[in-house]
């Protein structure tokens, strides 16, 4: 009973926590995000962070050197999505520096300037990687996405504004095509069960405007 009750309360404490992350990250990205590659972007053991401690470096079992040479798109939507670091310990530098001077003022301690000032004096800090998700952000956005062109308000998905590309095909350099009657095509179990995935994507609404589509990407 005890292992099983563990399991539970594990269980329970991973599925709140995802739900977390997933709302958090949808405020931040809505309609574009990628939500593996959020998690991935702000994991500790990616990001080189035990504890309180940041080395700069992953450990553990992250993957991320292997990632870089196996699977390279997948590699850099991780840095896109990566957590500002800097900026998560200056807030937390400040948290506790604004706790320390309210204790001590309610013990009756006089502040000195220098310790009341120290978090307003302080820059935002900076995020390092900034250039580096500016251009990446049209990858990210584009690469990988249902190929779907943007749909017009109202409109539903179907075969042949999805899948259509299907009964299409490149040979001998030419486009070659199937004379496909729209009215008595039916679709698989298979294919019906892909069109209604992309109505729950956490990127819907990129996916719908048509990113996927897009050959180009901005530099």
């Amino acid at each position: 009973m005890t292992a099983e009750t563990k399991f539970f309360k594990d269980g329970y404490v991973h599925r709140t926590t995802l739900y977390d992350d997933m709302e958090e990250a949808k405020g931040e990205h809505r309609g574009s995000l990628n939500f593996s590659a959020y998690r991935q972007g702000h994991d500790q053991q990616y990001l080189g962070i035990i504890g309180k401690n940041y080395y700069a470096k992953p450990w553990g079992n992250d993957s991320s050197n292997v990632q870089a040479v196996l699977n390279g798109p997948a590699y850099w939507k991780r840095v896109y999505y990566r957590e500002n670091i800097a900026a998560r310990f200056q807030k937390e530098d400040d948290k506790a520096e604004k706790a320390r001077e309210m204790q001590e003022a309610q013990q009756g301690k006089p502040m000195k300037r220098s310790q009341s000032d120290g978090a307003l004096q302080r820059l935002p800090a900076e995020d390092t990687y900034a250039d580096i998700k500016s251009t990446m952000k049209p990858f990210v956005e584009r690469q990988g996405k249902p190929r779907i062109r943007s749909m017009q308000h109202g409109e539903r998905l179907h075969f042949f504004n999805t899948l259509g590309n299907k009964y299409h095909m490149k040979a001998g350099a030419k486009n070659l095509s199937w004379n496909v009657s729209t009215q008595t095509h039916r679709s698989t179990p298979t294919e019906l069960k892909w069109i209604l995935s992309n109505y729950f994507r956490t990127d819907t609404q990129a996916v719908l405007s048509g990113v996927g589509s897009e050959t180009k990407l901005k530099q």
